[in-house]
């Protein structure tokens, strides 16, 4: 009943982490092709996510193309493997814990599932558990959440806080007034929402009303947009600060085109009542087309210079790790990301 909309999203949680551990509950009597201290993968592991990735790139390609990215892709497999279980070590070792996450994420699932189908509504968890059930392990699915969460986790303590410490205004200004010629752009917006869902087989349009009320009080009083976004919305955007992203102009429905259209940049609407419940809208920014001025492209410059920057250092990090710690690898399978014997 729930297969379309569940597949996508399963296949988009794959495709958001590198590659997730199995249970260990599974890894009796198999063939181990590695060791991570005190961890293990095995083969039918390393099979599993060679057929994921065979699936993920046939979507978009075929014939000699798709061969040719699945061999060049699939070099990666067992390091990736090898990297998340050091990154879930290190995480237990810190003492995090991702269990909430993983109800956090289901209800977010759940959410943008009715959203989606207001005709076909997923009333509860169980039920939400139930639908993945029939399309994958539950177990697996759950793992894949925490694994995703705590690697996150890791790298922002050791990594990411680091690279954007370091990322200056001046860094930011070099790099745009050497690509300017990128961010032309046509004329659109750049938005953000907050958003809140009514349950059609449970409907607390009262409650649901308050809560925007609610948000759009704390804004209206100087709250940070984005942090208000984070506590109130429900959007799977929330933690993004509920960043909508740039829109050109025209692809905004008629209604919302509306709203837009009578703010200025950094105004919000007032809440707004939608098919799916309530919303609010803030302008971050307007473009009439042509080159982008440094201050509208500036997230994108840092999007782009955090992106380069950060790549070399998580490597970096996962050689420490693995310098630290034990990883012995089968012969026949080859491990990318070793790191070389001083």
């Amino acid at each position: 009943m729930y297969g379309k909309f569940l597949k996508g999203f399963l296949i988009a949680l794959s495709l958001s982490i590198f590659i997730a551990p199995s249970l260990y509950s599974q890894k009796v009597l198999e063939e181990i092709i590695a060791r991570v201290n005190a961890d293990i993968i095995l083969k039918s592991e390393f099979e599993a996510e060679q057929k994921s990735l065979r699936e993920e790139l046939a979507q978009n390609l075929q014939g000699q193309q798709l061969e040719q990215a699945v061999q060049q892709r699939s070099k990666d497999i067992l390091r990736d493997l090898i990297d998340n279980s050091l990154l879930v070590q290190q995480a237990k070792e810190m003492g995090l814990n991702a269990d909430l996450e993983v109800v956090k994420q289901e209800e977010r699932m759940r959410q943008q599932h009715n959203q989606q189908n207001p005709n076909n509504q997923i009333t509860s968890i169980d039920d939400l558990e139930k639908a993945i059930s029939q399309q994958m392990n539950l177990d697996e699915f759950k793992q894949r959440i925490r694994t995703q969460y705590l690697r996150t986790q890791v790298l922002q303590r050791e990594v990411y806080g680091r690279v954007q410490q370091n990322l200056t205004t001046e860094d930011l200004r070099n790099y745009y007034d050497a690509h300017k010629q990128e961010f032309d752009r046509p004329a659109g917006v750049h938005l953000r929402e907050i958003s809140v869902y009514i349950n059609k087989d449970k409907p607390d349009p009262e409650a649901k009303q308050k809560k925007i009320d609610e948000a759009a009080a704390a804004v209206k009083k100087g709250d940070d947009f984005g942090e208000v976004a984070s506590k109130f919305s429900e959007s799977d955007n929330a933690q993004s600060g509920g960043d909508l992203g740039w829109f050109e102009n025209g692809q905004l429905s008629k209604e919302l085109d509306e709203v837009v259209g009578k703010l200025n940049k950094g105004q919000v609407s007032d809440p707004l009542k939608t098919s799916f419940g309530f919303m609010m809208i803030r302008v971050e920014d307007k473009h009439p087309g042509g080159v982008m001025p440094f201050e509208s492209a500036q997230d994108q410059v840092y999007n782009t210079l955090f992106s380069e920057r950060v790549l070399p250092k998580i490597r970096e990090y996962l050689n420490k790790l693995r310098e630290q710690g034990f990883v012995e690898v089968r012969e026949g399978y080859v491990d990318t990301g070793a790191v070389k014997a001083k």
